[in-house]
């Protein structure tokens, strides 16, 4: 085991925090394989069309310390002062938390790394998720720059407004878009809120958060800013007419007309938002939007002139905004049920909105909603035969939401507590595994009682081999998951040499993408012995767990 290894358990970090963060807590708190060819040549494009990469900002400041025995390229070497924190670095909590070392990224080039994280999927199971978010909002050391050659990405909805292009991603963009596209939006905005950036790009990308979040006010104070200018027209405009600038807003569209720096789609929303409901003079019928996810902008416009498109067919991100009070009960519902699953939303706020009220039909969401409230009120009125019912009944409608982790993590332990029998005691221990408690539910779970399913189960919540404790299950999944915890053979080379060079943050970021795609028991097994091999323990054995118990590997 390397020496810098050191094991992940759910009271270092438990899972993400995902309720929005407040200004002052976020003040304080700031302080594999090889990838398959076919990724490797992907270009560091976004799943969401608004997002796209951008140039790099090269910042002086101090580098992270080289593991022993690492090799460098000489190019990769320059001098910088060392007390000079580059923003690269900004973070959350300290790098402890998540259980690895400070100067993580080692010798890997900050752009490598920065298309590494464009690539990692967003769907994937929860306990890879929770990594993946905890790497993007850990405080580590800032990576090495690498002097890079332009390519020219595809433009976006803020080129096409006039704002100035990027060519490449950098580091802190990757991070910042990737929080995005997992819709933790709150987080996101407390790492540019404590960085305070001057960087246009950086600033309209808190532009786009504070319009998703419905912080119009918050979204607009840095896009008002003169020094350095924003670039961004559409944005100016939208600000300056929210401050009741409307005639320096009109003179501004009618300039960038002119200068053909905005769209004609977008001409036309923003004649129709400062005109409000009447048609300035001459101007036809409000153009069709464009095919694509609209910017965050242009969904906002589309809304106050009383076009607004659905979230429901737009990214998670977009689903914050119909957490608003003046949206309908059940939009709220489908939104929190999408955030939860994304890891994006605390589950005790989906659960206050589930015994809201009653509910309001049948079928569907709304079946869930009632199924919820009768075991919620079974569970805590302490009745175990109505819990039971009401606990077998609920289950199949929490797996249609996929929402199994979300329900473990309020539940488990009170169920838990309970002596459950027959169906209800054997669906309870599969819930309590896959809750941050899943050790503790294993070693309590009586073997000689146990089915050769729950013993195999049992096994892995232990990190032991479940051949040699009579466990068995069928399925290639399980067939991975047995050979990952029953051999210790080493990573492949190419794992091990990247190791040896110190990119260890890379070799965990190509795990994250190997085991967050397509399902394939064969890199399954190996993903999860690269896991176990970094001292990633805690992380492997929930990642096995979801393998095998949520029947999806996303």
């Amino acid at each position: 085991m390397p020496h810098w290894s050191r094991r992940l358990n759910a009271s270092e970090g438990g899972g993400i925090a995902t309720g929005r963060l407040l200004a002052g807590v976020a003040a304080t708190a700031l302080m594999l394989a090889p990838l398959p060819a076919s990724a490797q040549q992907i270009g560091p494009m976004s799943v969401i069309d608004w997002l796209r990469p951008g140039e790099r900002a090269e910042a002086p400041g101090a580098y992270p310390l080289t593991p022993p025995g690492a090799r460098v390229a000489d190019s990769a070497i320059s001098v910088r002062p060392l007390d000079a924190l580059r923003p690269e670095a900004i973070g959350l909590f300290p790098a402890a938390r998540v259980g690895l070392p400070s100067n993580l990224w080692g010798a890997t080039p900050a752009d490598t790394l920065a298309q590494l994280i464009t690539a990692l999927p967003t769907d994937m199971l929860p306990a890879l998720r929770d990594l993946s978010l905890r790497l993007l909002l850990a405080e580590f050391d800032a990576p090495l720059p690498e002097a890079i050659a332009p390519t020219i990405a595809p433009a976006d909805d803020h080129t096409a407004t006039g704002a100035p292009t990027r060519e490449r991603p950098d580091f802190l963009m990757a991070r910042i878009d990737k929080l995005i596209e997992f819709g933790a939006l709150d987080q996101a905005a407390a790492i540019l809120d404590a960085l305070d950036p001057s960087d246009p790009h950086l600033r309209l990308r808190r532009f786009d958060i504070g319009l998703l979040l419905g912080d119009e006010h918050r979204a607009c104070a840095s896009v008002l800013l003169d020094e350095p200018p924003i670039g961004d027209d559409a944005a100016m405009i939208f600000c300056l007419a929210r401050e009741g600038e409307w005639d320096k807003a009109l003179d501004l569209l009618h300039e960038a007309e002119d200068a053909q720096r905005l769209s004609p789609y977008l001409i036309d929303l923003l004649e129709h938002f400062l005109d409000g409901n009447e048609r300035l003079p001459g101007a036809a019928t409000l153009l069709p939007p464009p095919s694509g996810t609209p910017s965050p902008l242009v969904w906002r416009l589309l809304e106050a002139t009383g076009d607004q498109v659905p979230t429901l067919g737009l990214p998670v991100s977009y689903a914050h905004a119909d957490l608003r009070g003046t949206i309908g009960w059940r939009a709220q519902l489908e939104a929190a049920e999408r955030l939860v699953r994304a890891g994006a939303l605390s589950p005790n706020r989906l659960l206050g909105l589930y015994t809201e009220r009653r509910a309001a039909a049948s079928g569907g969401i709304w079946e869930r909603v009632r199924l919820v409230q009768r075991f919620d009120t079974a569970l805590h009125s302490g009745d175990t035969e109505a819990t039971a019912a009401a606990l077998i009944e609920v289950w199949p409608q929490i797996q249609a939401g996929e929402l199994e982790v979300p329900m473990a993590e309020l539940y488990a332990q009170s169920l838990g507590q309970m002596a459950l029998s027959g169906t209800a005691g054997a669906l309870a221990f599969r819930v309590g595994l896959l809750s941050d408690s899943y050790e503790t539910v294993a070693l309590g779970r009586d073997m000689e009682r146990a089915t050769s399913e729950e013993r195999f189960l049992a096994a892995v919540a232990r990190g032991l081999d479940p051949a040699l404790h009579n466990g068995a299950m069928t399925g290639e999944v399980a067939q991975a998951v047995g050979e990952a915890f029953a051999r210790e053979a080493l990573p492949a080379a190419e794992t091990l040499d990247r190791l040896a060079e110190g990119r260890l943050g890379e070799e965990v970021l190509r795990v994250l993408i190997q085991l967050g795609g397509p399902a394939d028991p064969r890199m399954l097994a190996e993903g999860l012995s690269v896991l176990r091999y970094l001292g990633l323990e805690d992380i492997a054995r929930r990642t096995a767990l979801e393998s095998l118990l949520l029947n999806r590997r996303g």
